[in-house]
């Protein structure tokens, strides 16, 4: 079973493949407002997170995702539950 860490570990290589070169991403960086990901960027990465784990993000629930540790909350909460 994986953990809090491992998703977030795994989040923050696919945020980094979309943000732009020199950003530097951790685990509170603000996808958004810090990151520079934009609307299309945070679908694609939460349709590749629900292809690789086989879980659906509720779409009333992307609101309060901001950063990778919340994504990763989600992920995990997602995750144990399917």
């Amino acid at each position: 079973m994986k953990h809090r860490q491992d998703y977030a570990a795994r989040l923050k290589e696919l945020v980094n493949q979309l943000a732009e070169d020199g950003t530097v991403v951790d685990e509170d960086s603000d996808l958004v407002d810090d990151v520079g990901l934009s609307s299309i960027d945070i679908m694609e990465l939460i349709e590749q997170l629900e292809d690789e784990y086989d879980i659906s993000f509720p779409l009333n629930d992307l609101a309060e995702i901001r950063t990778i540790v919340d994504m990763a909350k989600e992920l995990e909460r997602l995750v144990a539950t399917r």
